[in-house]
């Protein structure tokens, strides 16, 4: 069931999404919001996603600097919670009217499950701004709500987040402004440590000797699986960060797809095909027919130079 965002004011603009073909990839949509891209995958209960899934979608989300989310309404058989987030192998799960609230009006503070326990993310340099326009110390504070002072230290750091009970006793003294607000970003800086993609080596001999050659230039590679691109490699140092996902010959369908995740990602293509007449001449797509790992290389280091980044290759 496709995500509605039609019921609610939109926080920003409306985000755009691409609904992939069911049961041919391990993402169900990608959704673009501004800067921010999700990859949903749909799942009647979310204990059914298995590692391997999961490692699928960190690895996508890895190479597009996006959010993967479990989108359900049940994990073990039980309802979830509205406006709780929970996870599965280190991957947020909301339900859909939590997930809504990514995107749409409606402010909820990020409430999660974490470690056998339930808590509320909190705005450390808020709590401190207040506290302190009260007049209230570190030990005066922590007494009222019941905590050590080492307790407020890591909540104004942020080192940690709030139970249940320490979130109503905040409340009541500062209101809800103290908490995170659920988002695209509050969730990456939860999870992100989380979703690290894990390596993996490319069996196609093209790949294998373009990644060796860019890796030694500082490219980071990925290769995928049940996703729309084949491989994709990144380069990221200080204020660099290029991606550019590469497809090797398949139907033009899987292509047209490919092409439209792309566009959408904002992330070049490279298509690797002989043959590609029934694919226009799309900004986004650049066409290699040739199996020469070098002129793969040569078509990948020209988009790099294009973004406008200057990177000098032997």
């Amino acid at each position: 069931m496709a995500p509605d965002m039609t019921e609610e004011k939109p926080r920003h603009a409306s985000p755009l999404y691409v609904k992939l073909p069911e049961s041919e990839y391990c993402i169900d949509y990608i959704l673009v919001a501004e800067k921010n891209v999700v990859l949903a995958k749909e799942s009647d209960d979310a204990s059914k996603i298995t590692p391997g899934t999961a490692n699928t979608l960190k690895t996508i989300a890895d190479f597009l600097d996006a959010l993967p989310i479990i989108l359900s309404n049940k994990i073990s058989g039980e309802k979830l919670e509205e406006s709780i987030v929970y996870s599965r192998h280190n991957i947020p799960v909301v339900s859909h009217e939590t997930f809504k609230h990514l995107f749409t009006g409606g402010r909820a503070p990020l409430i999660y499950f974490s470690h056998g326990g339930v808590y509320v993310k909190v705005r450390g340099k808020k709590l401190k701004e207040l506290r302190e326009k009260m007049g209230l110390s570190r030990g005066e504070l922590a007494w009222r709500i019941g905590v050590s002072n080492k307790a407020i230290v890591n909540y104004e750091e942020g080192e940690s987040d709030v139970s249940l009970d320490v979130a109503w006793k905040l409340e009541k003294l500062f209101g809800d402004v103290i908490f995170e607000e659920v988002s695209t970003e509050s969730l990456k800086e939860i999870f992100n440590e989380k979703i690290k993609a894990p390596d993996s080596e490319p069996r196609d001999a093209i790949l294998r000797s373009v990644f060796i050659e860019l890796r030694s230039y500082g490219f980071k590679n990925y290769v995928f699986s049940k996703v729309p691109f084949d491989a994709g490699v990144k380069f990221a140092r200080e204020k660099i960060n290029v991606k550019i996902a590469i497809k090797e010959e398949s139907s033009s369908k899987d292509i047209m797809i490919a092409s439209k995740v792309s566009e959408h990602t904002h992330t070049p293509l490279v298509v690797i095909a002989n043959t590609l007449d029934e694919v226009g001449d799309e900004e986004n797509l650049v066409v290699v027919k040739s199996k020469d790992p070098r002129k793969v290389r040569d078509a990948i280091l020209n988009i790099f130079k294009r973004e406008g980044q200057q990177v000098h290759f032997q």
